[in-house]
């Protein structure tokens, strides 16, 4: 139990002499009640006695009671903390505020509650002053507006929000708060949310006497950004640091102009100024008399550079500069620069005859004069851009490649020469191609820069290339339509394909992006197409296929017993020349025959085979039929005559060379020619074997020669020995004979003329 207050005696004693009147109660008139505080630590007085903490006390229903909350009390261990007193509660939330309060007991009412208020010091510490009432304070502290000069304790609720500014006494300066946790500082204001004692620092310093003056008098300046006519003195405080400025241009009360030049502490026009430990000094800004400077364009609105800024001039209202007399200041007119519509203007020249780029000084009377004046005087030239929807193009300008967006800005009437590429690779199969310049032409463009400005687009549409080829190759003709040079078309286009089987071949089908057994068929290009005929190789042979083995002869016809060339396609499957000898009946997997007539090969390859037709063939119209290897037959109609010379391309001198241009023919010598389809000889010829070399198995009918118009004298015309199927003629040259063309004439039919070089 604490010990009482002496201030508590009269209300104890009120207590004891209430308890000796009380009458006797018996148990069952008992009432049980509790007394507690908030906070709980709080303590209180129950008929005189004191306790800490809730208590139930077992009071005899009707007698009185005393309650007592002491207030304010100071919690144990809670430095700087109070209690205030704020009033009894008791039965579901009612309260009342008399302390002392006098209660009777009744079993309704089971428990009291004292109520108090949690204060806490919110300590101010920034002066001691032992007697207030002669205390010298640097400033004063407002508190929720009560003002407070020296360091003290001022208690406030929990959680409560006290605002705190801060006002400098003469000869001081307030320099800021000391940071502190629940203190929101703003310059000279603290906003301290009461959350447990709280101790505050606001911080003062002595001042020094700073005076800001002007040359000439009576002009402002600033300090710390604001604007203040001079002269003034101001409290700054010891080594602190402060702005000052000029206001430039002002008007002074005259109506006259003036322009900062300078500080008397060689500071730049806006500048930091410290104040050190000083505790008085002067600064002061010198001013020029300032004069009106008028910068145009011509156009106007063009765009300037003054003083390394640039600066656009407004074309309604001119900018005008305040410069002082005799002041440089460096202004630049762009060699070239575009205006708002997109205009191009060239730098042609200053008013004052200067250069674009000028260091300017004003004139040491222009604030006496009006001011200055300049007009930068600019000419168009004419603009031309070339654009594209493309990601990127390069176009050329005068032969000069221009990237676009191409912009060509050149004197007006000026004539340019535009080319773009006609076409541009876009991966395999695919490209773009120009839609042309402005009238339709693909070529060289030539546009003439005017006023106006230009804008051409270069614009492209895509191609697809139809890619179409045959398996084999060459073995089919195309027809496709609509026709293209290059095999490109546009993108929406539909292309009709069809093939023709070329003699020797049949189609099979489609491959690629075609399909399908019909020759023909269409083909969006809406992409790179490609398409495939697949062709069958077949036996054939064409309507003039059989002819002379010599080559082409006057005579279409072919005579029994001679070498005949069978021309075709897919005729055997692969190439074989006949043994010396008798010759084959089957070459190469091949059969030719006439009727039921078998003949007699020479050579065989897919295109072309040689064989020897029967002696005794009858002349007239015959069918030859070839029986490829795995292949069905094909037949060819042919005539057959008694003769049909034919002669292979050489004529022999006797010791068996050929006649050449360096190894002419000479008169009187015995000469060699080749052939075949001379006629019958006598003997008859054997079909398929080679002639003995005895006898001779001469031509029957006459043969005659020629070189050119001159006869030859024909010394012999027979079937050679050791061969089948071929013929020869010697004949001699007279003196006469020229170089020409030899023809052997059998019968009254010519063959075909070999050229002979005769020796002259």
């Amino acid at each position: 139990m604490k010990r009482l207050d002496w201030k508590y005696l009269p209300i104890l004693a009120l207590f004891t002499l209430s308890t000796a009147l009380a009458p006797v109660f018996h148990a069952q008139d008992l009432s049980v009640t509790s007394v507690s505080t908030v906070p709980a630590d709080a303590y209180y007085m129950v008929d005189g006695t004191s306790h800490n903490g809730p208590i139930s006390a077992a009071w005899p229903a009707g007698s009185a009671h005393t309650l007592f909350a002491p207030s304010p009390q100071n919690p144990p261990g809670q430095l700087k903390t109070r209690y205030v007193f704020s009033g009894w509660q008791f039965a579901a939330g009612t309260g009342l505020t008399q302390n002392p309060l006098v209660v009777t007991a009744s079993p309704q009412i089971t428990a009291y509650t004292a109520n108090f208020v949690v204060s806490y010091a919110l300590s101010l510490v920034f002066v001691n002053c032992p007697d207030p009432a002669n205390c010298i304070s640097p400033g004063t502290i407002s508190v929720g507006g009560t003002p407070v000069t020296y360091s003290q304790d001022i208690y406030f609720g929990e959680g409560s929000q006290v605002a705190l500014q801060a006002f400098p006494n003469p000869g001081f300066v307030f320099v800021g708060w000391a940071g502190a946790n629940n203190q929101l500082i703003t310059g000279f204001q603290n906003i301290v949310t009461m959350t447990g004692p709280t101790e505050v620092y606001p911080v003062f310093q002595p001042a020094s006497k700073i005076s800001l003056s002007t040359v000439p008098d009576g002009l402002e300046v600033l300090a710390d950004r604001a604007a203040l006519l001079t002269p003034v003195t101001l409290d700054w405080g010891l080594n602190t640091t402060h702005s000052v400025g000029p206001v430039s241009p002002q008007v002074d009360k005259f109506g006259k102009t003036w322009v900062f030049s300078s500080w008397s502490d060689g500071g730049a026009a806006n500048h930091a100024y410290s104040v050190g430990g000083k505790q008085s000094a002067t600064i002061t800004a010198t001013y020029i008399p300032g004069a009106a400077v008028t910068i145009l364009t011509q156009p106007t609105g063009l765009p300037l550079k003054v003083d390394g800024t640039s600066t656009t001039l407004n074309p309604l209202n001119p900018y005008y500069f305040t410069w002082g007399v005799g002041e440089t200041h460096h202004i630049e007119a762009p060699a070239q620069q575009t205006d708002s519509q997109g205009r191009v203007w060239k730098f042609t020249s200053w008013s004052n005859g200067a250069n674009a780029a000028q260091d300017f000084t004003v004139p040491a009377d222009a604030d006496t004069t009006g001011g200055v004046r300049l007009v930068a005087t600019y000419t168009q030239m004419g603009k031309l851009t070339v654009t594209t929807p493309l990601a990127s193009l390069t176009v050329q300008v005068d032969g000069a490649d221009c990237p676009t967006p191409c912009q060509v800005v050149r004197d007006l009437g000026t004539q340019v020469k535009l080319s773009a590429p006609a076409s541009l690779a876009q991966g395999d199969g695919s490209r773009l191609d120009f839609n042309g310049w402005p009238g339709g032409g693909t070529g060289d463009y030539t546009a003439t820069l005017g006023a106006t400005n230009q804008t051409l687009s270069a614009a492209y549409h895509p191609m697809n290339r139809l890619s179409a080829a045959s398996d084999p190759l060459n073995g089919a003709a195309w027809r496709i339509s609509p026709g293209s040079p290059d095999g490109f078309y546009s993108t929406d286009a539909v292309v009709n394909v069809a093939v023709t089987a070329q003699p020797g071949y049949r189609f099979r089908r489609w491959d690629g992006d075609l399909s399908g057994t019909l020759p023909s068929g269409t083909v969006a290009m809406s992409a790179p197409r490609s398409v495939r005929a697949l062709l069958d190789p077949v036996p054939y042979i064409p309507p003039t296929g059989v002819a002379n083995a010599a080559g082409s002869t006057p005579s279409t016809s072919v005579a029994p017993g001679s070498m005949i060339s069978i021309f075709g396609a897919n005729l055997t499957n692969s190439t074989a020349v006949a043994p010396d000898g008798m010759l084959p009946q089957t070459l190469a997997g091949m059969t030719a025959h006439v009727g039921d007539r078998l003949l007699p090969l020479v050579f065989a390859s897919p295109t072309q085979v040689n064989a020897v037709l029967p002696s005794d063939l009858a002349e007239g119209a015959q069918v030859l039929t070839v029986s490829p290897p795995a292949q069905s037959d094909v037949r060819a109609a042919f005539t057959v005559a008694r003769n049909a010379p034919g002669l292979f391309s050489s004529v022999f001198h006797a010791d068996g060379t050929p006649v050449t241009a360096d190894s002419p023919a000479q008169s009187g010598e015995v000469l060699t020619v080749y052939g075949t389809g001379f006629g019958p000889t006598n003997p008859p010829r054997l079909d398929g074997f080679p002639l003995p070399s005895s006898p001779d198995y001469l031509v029957v009918d006459s043969v005659t020669a020629r070189v050119g118009d001159t006869p030859a004298t024909v010394q012999k015309a027979f079937a050679v020995p050791g061969k089948n199927g071929i013929d020869a003629v010697q004949f001699t040259l007279s003196s006469s004979t020229p170089s020409g063309q030899l023809v052997v004439t059998v019968n009254g039919v010519d063959s075909n003329p070999v050229t002979l070089p005769v020796q002259q």
